[in-house]
């Protein structure tokens, strides 16, 4: 389970960044006018508070010693707005150095001031802030009900950046508790309103967004899409912390598809932009996330030192909640090293901070790790507590991923003190998290958005000379419309006119040639795949033995099947398809020799429904092989008694089926013997996909199993594709 710790940050960071980043090119003016205007009047109290919202993301302390400034003179002068936005900020900031509990004090201080003045932007603000607050905190129902009245607060106002921010809020939450659904409901809302009002910052870190849940149900082609089109609007702005969080999500998703080569990159990216901004709070966050890459290598020293960095960095600006989760991951690294006692040393420091400022999931997961680390050191007493420590934070939390990795662990410590009905419980109830989390889809595609969004910069180059030229032709047409060169053009644009539609014929049938290539390729693969080599040596040793024992009549009778078989197969090898009673005749043969090759004895029963015109139903010749040889060399070979197999042609609302049953071991009980039979059954897959132009034709393989659950044989069911013909 040991898994590395991101910083909570991240998702801060990416949705906030609207309020969090982004300095003024007028700051300077602003320093200097601060400078020069002594008065303290309103107007060097919203000097104050403008200066410290341009800088705090960059100088904290400085933008608190601002608004503690602002705050005094608004006090003296009763500058009741300058006052709540004083406080408001100062949580903001507060919220930066990850003092929540102090943040919320703010915040409740310049709430009141907000609804004394009846202003319900600022209200709705504080709403929308008590709500960032809480999450962090890790009371999520808080967080929800505060992002939901600042939601109600906009409505009323028509405050459309605020609304879209609270339901990013929102969605976050959702997502957080693995509803993915009503996650991506919400982000849509909220992207909806922020593409009505033209909020270019809302739509990138809406998209972002998406791309989170999307990365967290493994749709990776979606989460790439998604995360590269935020990015490339965080481009247009030329707003480089946003950038930056892009790059940290995109290696994020990187990682989680095992392209540790590719995260690196994206989080180095993020690094270096980040330190040319100063902005340490997030040189921090770069750093572990490259030191957890390192640690997934075994690159000890290299990530040490990365986290080593990290750490004193996150000290010496006091980030209290960086410093926790430093010392979280050196933790996980010193276990990976299997240093027990350095590991939980540095866990448990961190969970003292972690309590301290009341962060549930933090503590979740740091209780999570302990109890594996003492499960490894024999001491399950521990190990229990601490996983029932886990599993209290993270249901007050809604932390589904925690829940599942609590069960596996407290299956694995009740396994190994033999308490066989508590591990199959919480085994159980492993399963079902699993499958309540993720939703594994294919990831083909991603190669593909990667290119279109990494030469994104060239594209647009190539397309701004192209529209140069055009104007160009266009300036030049007009000057020679009058002359005997405006033939020449319309003979030009002619030629390139049959140019390119040659150009489109050519791609047409090259596209043709490599459909057919492939359709060959697979006929190919089919009747390399039809007979068995093993089959053909084992039948021919079988005759010339019969014969060696003078057992002449059972070895023409064995080579007269045998050579019936043979030619079925070689006569129906090119027909795409031959009749039910044709294939019904092949497989009888084929049974009938594998009853004299096999080891052991086995039986068979074959059945075709009534309703079945055998002579007028037609399908793909040799589909059914490979599962008749699977279930007779891998269901029967480790069966003790007899073996039976029962085939069967069925209809069911007009549609065919085939089913084999075997009283042999199961599936997952033997390993391959060799590759033949798993080419065969996937090239098999591939002929029914191709024949039923449907992509998701299944074959449904399973166990049979009796009363106490006990594996008693297997079955595969397949729908075949027919033609039938009166």
């Amino acid at each position: 389970m040991f898994k590395t710790y991101k910083l909570i940050i991240l998702i801060a960071f990416s949705i906030f960044s609207g309020t969090a980043f982004g300095q003024s090119k007028s700051l300077d003016s602003l320093q200097n006018a601060l400078k020069t205007y002594t008065k303290k009047d309103t107007v060097r109290v919203n000097l104050l508070n403008k200066i410290a919202t341009e800088i705090f993301a960059t100088d904290v302390d400085r933008a608190i010693m601002l608004l503690k400034e602002s705050g005094e003179i608004s006090d003296k002068l009763n500058y009741k707005k300058g006052k709540a936005y004083s406080m408001l900020f100062t949580g903001n900031t507060l919220i930066k150095k990850a003092e929540y509990k102090q943040a919320l004090i703010n915040f409740q201080n310049a709430l009141a001031i907000y609804e004394d003045l009846y202003d319900k932007f600022g209200m709705a603000n504080c709403l929308f802030n008590f709500g960032r607050s809480y999450f962090y905190l890790g009371d999520l129902a808080k967080a929800e009900s505060y992002y939901k009245k600042a939601i109600a607060l906009c409505e009323e106002t028509g405050d459309q950046r605020r609304m879209s921010a609270s339901l990013l809020g929102l969605g976050v939450i959702y997502a957080r508790q693995a509803d993915y659904a009503k996650g991506i409901e919400t982000y849509k809302k909220a992207l909806q309103i922020d593409e009505k009002s033209g909020n270019k910052r809302g739509i990138a870190n809406n998209l972002i967004s998406l791309a989170n849940i999307y990365r967290k149900q493994a749709l990776f082609p979606l989460a790439l899409e998604y995360y590269s089109r935020g990015l490339e609007i965080k481009q247009q702005m030329a707003d480089p912390p946003g950038i930056a969080a892009a790059y940290n999500n995109m290696g994020m998703l990187y990682e989680d598809m095992d392209k540790d080569k590719d995260a690196l990159e994206y989080y180095k990216k993020a690094l270096e932009i980040f330190e040319k901004l100063k902005y340490k709070n997030e040189i921090v966050l770069s750093l572990v996330n490259i030191g957890i890459i390192y640690m997934n290598h075994e690159m000890s020293a290299e990530s040490m030192q990365c986290y080593q960095k990290a750490l004193a960095l996150a000290r010496e600006i006091n980030s209290v909640s960086n410093i926790g989760s430093c010392l979280l991951n050196i933790g996980s690294l010193h276990y990976l090293n299997k240093e027990y006692d350095a590991a939980l040393s540095n866990l448990e420091d961190a969970a003292k901070i972690f309590k301290k400022m009341d962060s549930k999931e933090e503590l979740a997961f740091i209780y999570l790790k302990m109890g594996f680390i003492y499960k490894i050191k024999k001491d399950y007493k521990k190990a229990l507590y601490y996983a029932s420590e886990s599993s209290v934070l993270s249901d007050k939390a809604g932390l589904i991923e925690y829940q599942r990795d609590i069960s596996k662990l407290r299956s694995e410590i009740y396994y190994e003190n033999q308490e066989y009905k508590l591990a199959y419980e919480n085994s159980a109830s492993l399963n079902k998290l699993h499958d309540s989390i993720y939703k594994k889809e294919n990831i083909d595609g991603i190669a593909q958005v990667k290119y279109k969004y990494e030469f994104k910069d060239s594209l647009n180059s190539a397309k701004l000379r192209e529209n140069s030229l055009k104007r160009t032709v266009k300036v030049k047409d007009a000057e020679l419309m009058t002359s005997h060169r405006r033939t020449m053009w319309w003979i030009v644009g002619f030629a390139c006119l049959l140019i390119a539609l040659c150009i489109i014929l050519a791609l047409v049938k090259i596209r043709r040639v490599k459909m057919r290539n492939k359709q060959l390729l697979t006929e190919q693969k089919l009747l390399r795949s039809q007979m068995n080599p093993h089959f053909i040596f084992n039948s021919l040793q079988n005759i010339r033995s019969l014969i060696h024992n003078k057992r002449e009549e059972e070895a023409v009778n064995y080579l007269n099947r045998f050579s019936s078989l043979t030619r079925q197969i070689l006569e129906t090898s090119n027909e795409n398809y031959i009749s039910l009673e044709e294939e019904i005749g092949i497989i009888k043969n084929y049974l009938a020799i594998q009853q004299l090759l096999f080891s052991h004895p086995f039986n068979y029963q074959l059945e075709v429904d009534e309703e079945i015109d055998q002579e007028s139903v037609f399908i793909p010749p040799m589909l059914t092989q490979p599962f008749i040889e699977n279930a007779i060399k891998h269901g029967l070979s480790g069966s003790a008694g007899a073996g039976v197999i029962n085939i069967r042609f069925y209809l069911k609302e007009q549609r065919l089926f085939f089913e084999i049953c075997d009283n042999g071991v199961g599936f997952g009980t033997l390993k391959k013997e060799d590759g033949h039979k798993s080419m065969a059954m996937n090239i098999t897959r591939e002929r029914l996909i191709n024949y039923s132009k449907n992509p998701e034709s299944m074959v449904h393989a399973d166990n049979i199993t009796d009363a106490d659950k006990n594996v008693i044989g297997a079955k595969v069911v397949f729908e075949i594709p027919y033609l039938y013909e009166n």
